[in-house]
């Protein structure tokens, strides 16, 4: 793919709304193209995570395991991010990732995104709002089936602590 298709794709991605042309440009000029065999793990749950991924063609299969059971699954096509937590915090992976058909990618690295929020602050601060924001909501959500459960909790957590608390993980 060229510099100009991997820029068309990424703007397909609603994470990147907010990205402008050369901000696009930077972060595929910085990113790399990968291709995976079918059925071949491009990831396992619980591994360090320093990247995330566009697929730009095929299908991942996202599975979360317990205890050797599989709990979900999720099958993502092309324009799909996935890993969007890691491009901005060291984290671990929450799922394996496995090509369903030959897959190719854009593999988007935590410090080729740091150079671009580095690069352009007021971007920076749209992202870090809108993850906020989406941590908030889902704070919200778990205190709403807390509620339901009956187990009320003496104190509320705070949104630092909650934010604490996930990136402790």
């Amino acid at each position: 793919m060229s510099l100009t298709s991997d820029i068309d794709l990424l703007k397909q991605v609603p994470f990147f709304d907010n990205f402008d042309n050369d901000q696009l440009r930077l972060l595929a000029f910085g990113a790399e193209m990968r291709a995976y065999r079918a059925k071949q793990v491009i990831f396992r749950q619980g591994d360090l995570a320093d990247s995330g991924f566009v697929i730009t063609e095929g299908q991942i299969r996202m599975t979360i395991s317990e205890n050797g059971f599989d709990l979900q699954s999720q099958v993502l096509g092309p324009g799909s991010l996935i890993g969007e937590m890691a491009l901005m915090a060291e984290t671990r992976r929450s799922a394996m990732a496995t090509a369903i058909e030959d897959v190719k990618v854009i593999q988007i690295r935590r410090v080729t995104f740091r150079r671009v929020m580095d690069e352009y602050p007021e971007l920076a601060a749209i992202i870090h709002d809108r993850v906020a924001g989406r941590l908030a909501g889902l704070v919200d959500d778990l205190e709403k089936v807390r509620s339901k459960l009956g187990h009320e909790a003496e104190e509320e957590m705070s949104l630092e602590e909650a934010e604490a608390f996930v990136k402790r993980g």
